[in-house]
């Protein structure tokens, strides 16, 4: 179990993550007082510093700058892959600008009542005389947000409900911008319904959806992130309803087939007591005042919102859990890597990578796998097959850990 020192108190990180407003007197004396928190993932002294956020009426650990690389490789404030400020490629979608994350997303975020002429100046050749930067669609910035709050990471024990992962989402993408834009008053992350908390939470998105009112000069849009609870066709196309949340999101019928069938298996967990569907939708106000989907992408997970591609790699997370195993799920959308596991055992040295067979006996689905062994012999990166079709999971034989949570 991983703790977290707050003034001169232990408590488990599980539990202030998924609880944040339990301990508010302790952080708000601790960031008053000490001015941080200190993770108790490994053995290392000095213990790595948390940052304590203020958000509204409680607070929030953060991960302290430039300072990922000190936690535990199980650790949720460890980022292994974390994007270092001054990339070398300035024109990616995804980039640290002074310690904060700066977003192209590939999305309008106002929709404009005028179609103004374009001002772009162009080369004779017809392209544009200054390279562009690339953007990125909604499921590469859901995944990028997943990963870059650590929640794409198993710590090998403890548990994580919604709140942890709000808390941490939270506190990750505070000051960040989106083309351009704060991401406050743009993004809103929703909350778990507390019954002692009604007024701040209800205020909170009452003042973020007053911000989506249509001016003259067109229709500011937002982002939402959540579980999606159920969806169904509706009068005029489909009907999205989140978690915790009263609210209802409609979508164009167009909108509601493409979603469906794009991701169809994250849409298949919505409502399922094992499985999670978590969404970020674009989303705008009508003239009406209901709030209407303009783009969305849905992610699948397992019951501790952990990532997966699939039924199957549902089955190894929960699996590698109960096996008080320490991993983390890669996520394909937001690294440049030759190849891209299912899972990554963190718990032994060298690291185990670990692959989740669904679909042999497909062609092409064959040919990428041999590709991926030939590409882990040439590495010498040890390596873990499942085939889900063929073998119960219990014949997966694991190595033992072998090495303690700080990676000594």
């Amino acid at each position: 179990m991983i703790t977290v020192r707050i003034g001169g108190s232990e408590f488990p990180l599980d539990d202030v993550l998924d609880e944040p407003g339990r301990y508010a007197r302790q952080l708000e004396r601790a960031k008053t007082v000490q001015g941080f928190a200190e993770c108790g993932c490994g053995t290392r002294r000095p213990r790595p510093k948390l940052v304590i956020r203020r958000h509204r009426d409680i607070f929030l650990l953060a991960r302290w700058p430039e300072q990922a690389h000190h936690h535990a490789a199980g650790c949720p404030f460890n980022r292994a892959s974390a994007i270092k400020s001054g990339t070398v490629d300035n024109l990616d979608a995804f980039r640290l600008q002074d310690g904060r994350h700066d977003i192209r997303l590939g999305a309008t975020l106002t929709a404009s009542a005028r179609t103004p002429a374009s001002t772009v100046q162009r080369s004779p050749d017809g392209k544009s005389s200054k390279p562009q930067r690339r953007s990125a669609g909604l499921l590469a910035f859901l995944e990028y947000a997943w990963e870059q709050s650590g929640l794409n990471v198993w710590p090998g024990t403890g548990y994580r409900g919604w709140t942890a992962c709000w808390s941490q989402l939270t506190s990750e993408l505070a000051d960040c911008r989106i083309n351009g834009k704060p991401a406050d008053g743009l993004l809103h992350i929703v909350q778990r319904w507390d019954a002692s908390r009604r007024t701040e939470i209800l205020a909170e998105f009452e003042a973020w959806q007053a911000r989506l009112a249509p001016t003259a000069a067109g229709s500011p849009r937002g982002i939402v992130i959540g579980q999606i609870e159920s969806h169904e066709p509706s009068q005029f196309g489909g009907k999205l309803v989140l978690r915790q949340s009263r609210q209802r999101y409609f979508l164009a019928a167009d909108l509601y087939a493409r979603l469906q069938a794009s991701f169809g298996g994250a849409l298949s967990a919505a409502g399922k007591d094992d499985q999670r569907c978590i969404g970020l939708l674009l989303v705008e106000m009508s003239k009406s005042g209901y709030l209407r989907v303009v783009d969305a992408a849905a992610m699948l997970a397992n019951r501790h919102f952990l990532p997966c591609d699939s039924s199957h790699e549902i089955d190894m997370a929960d699996h590698l859990i109960a096996q008080h195993r320490a991993f983390r799920k890669p996520l394909r959308h937001t690294q440049r890597a030759a190849v891209h596991p299912d899972f990554v055992l963190t718990d032994v040295a060298p690291e185990v990578v670990i692959e989740v067979l669904g679909m042999s006996g497909n062609a092409d689905y064959d040919a990428r796998m041999a590709e991926k062994r030939a590409y882990y012999l040439s590495t010498g990166t040890p390596s873990i097959e499942w085939d889900a079709t063929a073998e119960p999971i219990s014949s997966v034989r694991l190595p033992p850990a072998n090495r303690t949570h700080d990676g000594a």
